[in-house]
């Protein structure tokens, strides 16, 4: 199956795209896509994970919803699906 991920703020500098393609099994989950991107695009590993988990800053989308009012990161994705995920940005 196919997954579209969109990439804003430093996510895109790392890639200098805004969005890539990933091929993966069907049945996956948010976690597993997330660790594939990671491995497939080695410049956004540290952005994603600090040692082998999550960062606790990253906000995870799916299709538009953040996947905690869903199933959190074993969320089971399906072709065709878009991954989005942010960092707070504070000001004032």
């Amino acid at each position: 199956m196919q997954v579209q991920v969109k990439l804003f703020g430093e996510f895109r500098e790392a890639l200098g795209t805004d969005t890539v393609f990933l091929d993966l099994p069907g049945g996956v989950d948010c976690l597993h896509a997330l660790k594939a991107l990671s491995a497939r695009y080695p410049a956004l590993a540290p952005l994603l994970f600090s040692e082998d988990n999550i960062r606790d800053h990253l906000h995870v989308f799916l299709n538009g919803q953040n996947v905690n009012n869903l199933g959190g990161l074993s969320t089971r994705l399906s072709d065709g699906d878009v991954l989005t995920f942010f960092t707070p940005i504070s000001g004032g």
